[in-house]
């Protein structure tokens, strides 16, 4: 009777922690082994290996193909779309390609996974293509590749666009990788994986509008805000809704889905996110999306301004305003130093982030930075990884102003800027010492409320 009810015990207390202890249904190794046509000499393997998702939602993953001579690794992002299917990013951004590249035609494998369960119950992926007959990218012509390579070239080009395969979990192990954070951080990857780079809202009310770039195009498209269904499949020929949403706080994620491609191809519908007087599009016109799956969108919300950090990707990053009041002036001399004007440009967003990083060797530079005649920062140290500066600019002219603090071990003092707006970037080369210092003009051009 005791051993009984110590049984129970246990039952009813260790029941909920294995509960808690059950892997994500994503994470882990899937695996395709198979023949092209049958043919046993045209033997192919898949290997989809995915990462831990962020909010179950956003999942980094490394996708390898080989078949006979040909071998490839690509990084990409999958999104939920619902309880059963990932939908596949279309930016495959390869890792290694030998002896060819398959360049666009990796755009092919677009569409969704679906999850199943063969009759002995073990998880499965199959593939569900958005199928088409135009894309809107540049394939690779054959003859683009070497008279030896052209027949392996065109069944890698089969393999991608009409393969039926399934994906067979391997095991739970979650791809582990220093890229996972690139894919899900947009500010410091090089790279487009159909994530937007992330921005604020000083509100959380917001209002998300459909809308179809080209009349009757039976363009079907789907919406979720934090995982949840707002528009489900919607023929925007014949529907265009609008609907109003309250952000939680902190990060949020809408995720736009093409779920066709329409009657002429590619998907090109929009969506248009307001929140206040932020105003963003997600739009599958894009040349970056055109013939995308999804275009993901991270909105911060923080109902206490304080408590708001300058980038929640980069707790560590600094937030500052142009024009704060009763902000000291900057009076140090070494802003009477000769001014290198690097460039001159016009945003359109009130706040950008600034990401500094040292390319070369980490050798102790170390910088200081106004803008607007304020210091944004001072002593600050040039690190091989990038660190984050959020500025809030004044309407109209800007004037962002790097000046050495020191030479560093190896003069002069050298650092890579990025300049990051939404969409936008670009990246500059500094090089400053204790008589010049470099200059970026821009010009923030205010709409009004």
């Amino acid at each position: 009777m005791l051993k009984k009810l110590l049984i129970i015990i246990g039952n009813v207390f260790f029941s909920p922690l294995l509960l808690l202890a059950q892997p994500d249904k994503y994470t882990g190794t899937w695996q395709a082994m198979g023949m092209l046509n049958g043919d046993s000499s045209s033997a192919y393997t898949i290997t989809l290996q995915i990462a831990d998702g962020e909010k179950k939602q956003l999942y980094p993953a490394l996708l390898t193909i080989t078949f006979k001579e040909f071998s490839a690794a690509y990084e990409l992002l999958l999104v939920r779309k619902n309880n059963g299917e990932l939908a596949l990013g279309r930016n495959k951004i390869p890792v290694e390609e030998k002896p060819f590249s398959a360049g666009s035609w990796t755009v092919y494998l677009n569409g969704t996974l679906a999850l199943n369960k063969n009759p002995d119950g073990q998880p499965y992926f199959s593939i569900n293509r958005i199928a088409a007959k135009k894309y809107g990218v540049t394939m690779p012509g054959i003859m683009t590749f070497s008279e030896g390579q052209r027949s392996t070239a065109l069944q890698v080009r089969e393999l991608l666009k009409d393969e039926n395969f399934t994906l067979q979990k391997i095991n739970n192990e979650a791809w582990k990788s220093p890229s996972v954070d690139k894919i899900l951080n947009p500010s410091i990857s090089s790279f487009y994986y159909g994530l937007i780079d992330t921005f604020h809202v000083n509100t959380d009310f917001g209002n998300l509008s459909l809308a179809d770039n080209k009349k009757s195009d039976e363009d079907s498209v789907s919406v979720t805000v934090n995982g949840k269904a707002l528009f489900d499949y919607v023929d925007l020929s014949h529907f265009r809704p609008d609907d109003d949403i309250r952000l939680d706080t902190g990060m949020n994620l809408i995720v736009f889905f093409a779920d066709n491609f329409g009657k002429t191809p590619p998907n090109t519908g929009r969506l248009s996110l307001t929140f206040g007087d932020v105003r963003r599009s997600l739009d599958f016109t894009d040349k970056a999306d055109i013939s995308a799956t999804f275009i993901v969108a991270k909105i911060y919300y923080y109902p206490d301004e304080t408590q708001k950090p300058a980038n929640p990707e980069f707790p560590g990053s600094i937030r500052i305003t142009a024009s704060p009041s009763g902000q000291k002036q900057i009076t140090d001399r070494a802003l009477q130093r000769n001014t290198r004007l690097l460039d001159s440009l016009k945003i359109t967003s009130a706040e950008i982030t600034l990401a500094l990083w040292d390319d070369a060797v980490e050798d102790g530079d170390t910088i200081s930075l106004s803008l607007n005649e304020q210091w944004v920062v001072q002593g600050f140290p040039v690190k091989k990884k990038p660190q984050f500066l959020t500025v809030t600019l004044q309407p109209g002219n800007n004037d962002i102003i790097f000046v050495a603090d020191n030479l560093g071990l190896i003069p002069p003092n050298t650092s890579i800027l990025e300049i990051i707006d939404g969409k936008y970037r670009k990246a500059y080369d500094i090089s400053t010492n204790y008589g010049l210092n470099n200059m970026i003009k821009i010009q923030y051009d205010y709409k009004g409320p």
